[in-house]
């Protein structure tokens, strides 16, 4: 009997983890650490790679605190971001009202500027900005979205 491969342990990741309350203010205390953690870390990115984490976040995360809490309730937002070599991994969890986004279709692509609406054209960003997306609601009833983002993402 073959013994069963021992699983690689991947050393060239370096994992960010921080958590937040799903308020403005929290938002921007999110941001904040993002951007410190990001100046600080072992990787050097390529300038488009941050610019994109930067982005996911702002949308993604921007979409949760506006329109994620339950009537009178409040959120807890916490992010987990994997930097590596061949790309990066963000996670994106918070206990808000259930919203999946891979099953939502892009905007309505407009013939004049006069018909653009303000907003709507988040997710239609994010996913030019990444390699895959997927959406989880887990056992004890948060979302869970996992972007991934190419090192050297796409122009």
């Amino acid at each position: 009997m073959t013994p069963a491969p021992r699983p690689r342990v991947r050393i060239d990741v370096h994992p960010i983890q921080f958590g937040f309350p799903g308020t403005p203010r929290g938002f921007e205390q999110g941001f904040a650490h993002l951007l410190g953690a990001l100046d600080g870390a072992p990787v050097k990115l390529v300038v488009r790679t941050r610019y994109n984490i930067e982005l996911v976040f702002e949308e993604i995360v921007g979409n949760i605190v506006r329109y994620g809490a339950p009537q009178g309730g409040e959120l807890r937002v916490d992010v987990s971001i994997e930097l590596g070599a061949d790309g990066v991994a963000i996670t994106i969890e918070d206990d808000g009202i259930a919203f999946d986004p891979c099953g939502r279709s892009d905007a309505v692509v407009l013939t004049t500027l006069a018909e653009a609406p303000d907003g709507g054209f988040g997710l239609a960003i994010v996913r030019h900005a990444m390699s895959s997306m997927r959406y989880e609601r887990t056992a004890n009833q948060r979302n869970r979205l996992l972007v991934t983002l190419s090192a050297t993402a796409p122009p």
